[in-house]
């Protein structure tokens, strides 16, 4: 027995908004309430990761920064403070190595949660 669709729901769209749903569900053979009901029965839920992006963004702005410094330095008196340089670039891979790590644990965590979510 197929369910009497009894519920209504009205919302505001922009234009653009309206052209895109109706675009791809030209692309699918369907009209807006049939995309719509199709999308929300077989959208998948992802969580976002809670990742502190500044403090990294900081943090390798200040070191971009001071690497800049010294190459302008060395583009203006032709020395190089090669010890501080070398450990400014250390510096860089360590920080994006960190994102990188903690990126990764999240999102493994994140994907797991969707999975729970979803079946």
């Amino acid at each position: 027995m197929i369910e009497k669709r009894t519920e209504r729901i009205k919302f505001w769209l922009t234009d653009k908004e309206l052209k895109q749903i109706d675009r791809k569900a030209g692309k699918l053979g369907m009209n807006r309430s049939e995309y719509i009901r199709h999308f929300i029965a077989n959208c998948k839920l992802v969580h976002t990761p809670s990742i502190d992006y500044e403090s990294y963004y900081n943090r390798l702005k200040c070191i971009s920064d001071e690497i800049n410094h010294h190459l302008i330095v060395l583009n203006q008196i032709g020395t190089l403070d090669e010890p501080r340089f070398n450990f400014l670039c250390k510096e860089v891979v360590k920080t994006a190595k960190e994102l990188s790590g903690e990126l990764t644990e999240k999102l493994v965590i994140e994907i797991e949660k969707a999975k729970e979510v979803n079946t």
